[in-house]
């Protein structure tokens, strides 16, 4: 899908910040992952509840878990659906897929089409296999094969690698589900360039080597962007919990000391209500899925002075 209208705030430069790999249209995402990880082997790649990964150890656990994805039948351009909780082992399940060639389907708990509506998306989009986790692996009856991930991500024998694909960078690397009132639910492949073109550009989501970025969404849809333009530029990725408002939002990210963030309109509006003080760390915030108001773009610019205000209608 192409970008939505986007508007942009000036703000005063930020402080001078570490080289990193630049990201190209011509790679895949975990291509440039990869090289982050050669490059920057200890820096922080996740931060979640369940675990705090460098980019080895990120690298080396999606090596191993996409080998176990080869082993299933997963092969270049099949779709892979994923479904668990915000957390390292999801990043490290998203990335495995994309490095045993396929694209995943990320499906939300609580969130993915259940009975028939869920047997026919993944039918229509030719899912080889099922990520989940053990508090979901009840909802999954389909004749696939399923992976069932622990509770914490398991360490992977040092010196894994990851299995040798061919996948190009007009490869898919995900499906978004798509879903109509009188259709049964497909998905839309989205390519690998689409990805690293957007964080290339920079302008959606300008993370720099050095931020902490706050995901607080899935990984489908737009918010796919949200996800890996951190981990391509070098970045540190925090995920956010599952249920958390926009109060508690608001604590994370000054007690966090997160320096990129991206929020819906709503939750940003809820902030507001009661000043955006505790925003202030910020270098960068995004808001998205609707426009803010000529009062509320004075609030940002009177109270965030220092902060980069990006505006995006769908990513």
């Amino acid at each position: 899908a192409l970008p939505g209208p986007l508007r942009m705030a000036t703000a005063p430069p930020g402080p001078p910040y570490a080289p990193s790999v630049t990201p190209s249209p011509a790679d895949t995402v975990h291509g440039t992952v990869e090289r982050q990880a050669a490059a920057f082997p200890h820096r922080t790649a996740v931060r979640a509840h369940d675990a705090t990964l460098t980019y080895t150890a990120l690298d080396r656990r999606a090596n191993h878990l996409a080998h176990r994805l080869r082993a299933l039948g997963v092969r270049e351009g099949d779709t892979v659906a994923v479904c668990l909780e915000p957390s390292a082992r999801q990043v490290t399940a998203l990335l495995a897929v994309l490095k045993a060639g396929g694209a995943y389907l990320a499906l939300g708990p609580g969130e993915h089409p259940r009975g028939g509506d869920r047997a026919a998306l993944l039918r229509n989009t030719g899912a080889r296999a099922v990520i989940t986790q053990e508090l979901f692996a009840g909802d999954w009856n389909e004749p696939i094969p399923t992976l069932l991930l622990g509770p914490t991500t398991v360490p992977a024998p040092r010196g894994a690698v990851p299995p040798a694909t061919g996948v190009p960078a007009h490869g898919p690397a995900y499906v978004l589900p798509v879903t109509g009132p009188a259709s049964a639910p497909w998905g839309v492949c989205v390519p690998h360039k689409a990805l690293t073109a957007l964080v290339e550009d920079a302008r959606f989501l300008p993370v720099r080597p050095g931020d902490v970025a706050l995901s607080a969404y899935g990984p489908d849809g737009g918010s796919a962007l949200g996800l890996w333009a951190p981990l391509m530029a070098g970045a540190q990725l925090l995920i956010a919990p599952r249920g958390l408002g926009p109060r508690e939002l608001a604590t994370l990210i000054r007690e966090e000391r997160v320096t990129v963030a991206r929020l819906g309109a709503p939750a940003f509006r809820e902030m507001a209500r009661e000043g955006l003080a505790g925003l202030q760390g910020l270098r960068c915030l995004v808001v998205t899925t609707a426009s803010l108001s000529s009062e509320e773009l004075s609030l940002v610019r009177r109270e965030l002075p220092r902060t980069l205000l990006v505006e995006t209608v769908t990513l």
